[in-house]
């Protein structure tokens, strides 16, 4: 005779000081997972709707079970569970618990919990940005772009078939609530520099961290300007033609160094093999990014999540992570398995850092002569 499988249950909460407030009327949300008759239960309204119930705790057990629903209590300041009929044991989950296996110490992930990053741009690279910072431990988000996820999209992309047609910010959030769903994401479908006056995109964009991750370099240079203006420190990256090899400059407030306005007009970029008509193009839909490996663009993306987390814990002392960070060289190129003979790269898997002179004095964001023409 088949042996009934125990129905189990994880509720997520913040801290166990949150877990103490769960009385009668608290509302929770929870999924059941049918591959492991487990029931995922958190206090956050999760991202993703799909599948999820919504619950409220009752003062006590009551006489009778809905079907197909989890049945919470609070019984003696504990929490207690039932499922068709049948009492379901709680594993609580903090997130401690979560972040419990990480290379930093208490002191940086209470440093990073405190951060809050701007990611605009949610395409190969931005979405693997938004996750990999969500498991690092970051936990307030501000997430940008315009674009909805499309067949196309789904070989080079962290989103999956059943994601075509959502935007890819509702996707980014979706995933980085799956890591945590305590985390704070602020989601904006749409081209905020369009859409937003100045004084809307300077309250949007105004974090401890922009990461610009569109493949528009008159968006990138857009964002450099603002973070630049706002003296918020910024980490842009990008992949040349066919993720072949890609690159990543960060600038940081209080530092005389390179802009992104500096690097276009004063360092030769590597030439197109191929050409893209854009004369037509009306709107952010009409621009396509250019196909390269996965693979490829997430080895090109891993050093932009690296430099984005080092940026973020430069004050804290004896971070490991920081010691990357050094304002004379803030300009790195990262070559993949196809790099050798491309541009400034002689060999696969080559990655190096380009020195560069300036700011330029006729920087239009950063150079001597704008310095000047601001001064009343």
């Amino acid at each position: 005779m088949k042996k009934k499988t125990q129905i189990k249950c994880f509720l997520f909460v913040r801290c166990k000081k949150e877990l103490a407030e769960l009385t009668s009327g608290s509302r929770v949300y929870g999924k059941f997972v049918r591959a492991t008759q487990t029931w995922i239960v958190t206090t956050y309204l999760p991202y993703d709707r799909e599948g999820s119930q919504s619950f409220r705790v009752y003062a006590k057990q009551p006489h009778s079970c809905p079907a197909n629903k989890l049945v919470l209590w609070t019984n003696q300041g504990r929490i207690m569970a039932a499922y068709r009929a049948q009492k379901v044991p709680i594993q609580v989950i903090t997130q401690n618990d979560l972040y419990s296996r990480t290379p930093f110490d208490a002191k940086e992930m209470a440093h990073l919990a405190r951060q809050s990053v701007a990611i605009i741009g949610l395409g190969s690279g931005g979405s693997k940005i938004a996750v990999e910072l969500a498991n690092a431990g970051i936990q307030d988000f501000v997430l940008c772009d315009p674009d909805i996820l499309e067949p196309a999209n789904i070989t080079r992309h962290e989103a999956g078939i059943f994601d075509i047609g959502k935007t890819k910010c509702q996707f980014a959030a979706e995933l980085i609530s799956r890591k945590n769903p305590a985390a704070n994401i602020t989601a904006y479908a749409e081209d905020i520099f369009m859409s937003r006056d100045i004084a809307q995109v300077k309250r949007i964009l105004k974090r401890d961290l922009i990461v610009a991750a569109t493949d528009r370099t008159d968006a990138q240079l857009m964002i450099n300007e603002f973070a630049y203006r706002l003296k918020v420190p910024c980490v842009m990256g990008g992949c040349y033609e066919d993720a072949r090899g890609g690159e990543v400059l960060y600038t940081l407030p209080d530092h005389k160094m390179p802009c992104l306005a500096c690097l276009r007009a004063g360092l030769k970029q590597p030439e197109q093999l191929t050409t893209i008509d854009y004369s037509t193009a009306k709107g952010p839909e009409d621009y396509q990014g250019q196909p390269g490996l996965h693979a490829a663009i997430d080895f090109v993306t891993s050093v932009e999540i690296q430099f984005s987390l080092a940026i973020l814990l430069r004050h804290i002392p004896g971070s490991r992570l920081s010691s990357i960070i050094n304002p004379a060289y803030n300009y790195i190129l990262i070559g993949t398995a196809t790099a050798a003979g491309f541009y400034r790269f002689e060999k696969p898997f080559e990655v190096f850092f380009q020195r560069l002179k300036g700011t330029r004095q006729d920087c239009p964001v950063c150079g001597d002569i704008w310095k000047l023409l601001e001064k009343p």
